[in-house]
């Protein structure tokens, strides 16, 4: 197998209901303190102008996960993560592209995310993505400045 087996295999589909607590299982061992509890991410489902899309291996595991939501001319990463399965496997790219396509198609004009300071891996992405960033949130994340990013015009 190539190292990015699991990215030429992954399936990206759109996250079905009954995925929702997998989901928020992983989310809280991956993010800890700042996670998404299952109940946010119903919250969230249900709001009009969001996507949720999914990446699932061969087997069906899990490996990784994009929220986003568009209003107007915006539109919003509201959460991204790959599992231990999916890291390091060009996993994120494909779930950023998935929803940065899908924001495109609805009008959006400009991406927004906002990361934690201290994730090198997040912004080597974003940043070889196009993202650049544009201000800062001090003490959004317990100890670190969220960095705001924006991709404009999103491709």
């Amino acid at each position: 197998m190539s190292a990015n087996a699991v990215d030429e295999q992954a399936d990206i589909d759109e996250l079905h209901w009954w995925d929702l607590a997998e989901v928020a299982d992983n989310d809280a061992a991956i993010f800890g303190p700042t996670a998404w509890t299952l109940s946010y991410y119903w919250a969230v489902r249900a709001q009009a102008g969001t996507v949720m899309f999914a990446a699932r291996t061969p087997t069906s595991a899990l490996a990784g996960w994009i929220v986003m939501s568009t209003a107007g001319g915006d539109a919003d990463v509201m959460t991204i993560a790959t599992t231990e399965v999916g890291r390091g496997q060009g996993i994120a790219r494909r779930l950023l592209q998935a929803g940065v396509d899908w924001a495109a198609v609805r009008g959006a004009e400009a991406v927004h995310l906002e990361v934690d300071e201290h994730n090198e891996p997040a912004l080597g992405l974003y940043r070889s993505f196009g993202f650049a960033e544009w201000g800062r949130r001090p003490d959004y994340y317990p100890g670190a400045d969220a960095i705001l990013m924006r991709l404009s015009p999103p491709r």
